[in-house]
């Protein structure tokens, strides 16, 4: 009967070896030297990664920068803003864009007269800064429709808004008899600057 006792304690011993061992590798090796190896592993895995994307868009940056360089060059002719930098030289050449438009079209002085010329400063957020006059004319409607035209077909792009119009009758010439029909017009000529408003500015606040 000794003999199954005998084997049973030999087969604990084993066990209790092989626990021991296991025990002693998770702490004195796993732990300290398989785990910080793995850990190691993952790390340069991942740099190998990165690298390999640096390495691409490298190899890309000749064509990122032309593409960079045609964005730019598109911006610099884009018709769709003013190519003044600021709103005071912005608003001078607005004003100088109606005077020449008005005079191409104007049968005479007195039959086509700017009788206001304002810098308007917008109070509206926008995401580009605007630039704008407020304009009074008195003309004929022959004279003022192709005026109106040729501002809203400029090249850079103007927008005419807040048109007010009322029709006047008075004398065609000062110290004259003859008495003419015109129109009494009012609106706001504008166009966008290309720079963008800093966040959170707003003009005239």
């Amino acid at each position: 009967m000794a003999a199954p006792a005998a084997d049973r304690d030999r087969l604990l011993a084993v066990i209790l070896l092989v626990l021991a061992v296991f025990a002693v590798y998770l702490v004195g090796v796993h732990w300290w030297f398989t785990a910080r190896h793995v850990a190691i592993w993952q790390e340069m895995s991942e740099l190998r990664e990165q690298e390999a994307t640096f390495r691409a868009t490298s190899a890309q940056r000749a064509e990122i920068e032309a593409r960079l360089a045609e964005v730019r060059a598109f911006e610099a002719g884009n018709p769709a803003f003013l190519p003044e930098t600021d709103f005071d030289s912005a608003a001078a050449a607005l004003s100088q864009r109606l005077r020449q438009i008005v005079t191409q079209h104007a049968r005479s002085e007195q039959s086509c007269q700017i009788i206001m010329n304002q810098y308007a400063p917008s109070t509206e957020k926008e995401l580009f800064e605007r630039a704008a006059i407020r304009v009074r004319l008195r003309c004929t409607l022959e004279e003022f429709q192709p005026i109106l035209y040729d501002l809203e077909s400029a090249s850079p792009v103007l927008f005419v808004d807040e048109v007010q119009v009322w029709k006047q009758t008075g004398f065609q010439q000062p110290g004259s008899n003859q008495v003419a029909s015109y129109l009494d017009v009012q609106f706001t000529l504008w166009g966008y600057l290309r720079k963008r408003m800093p966040q959170g500015e707003e003009r005239g606040a």
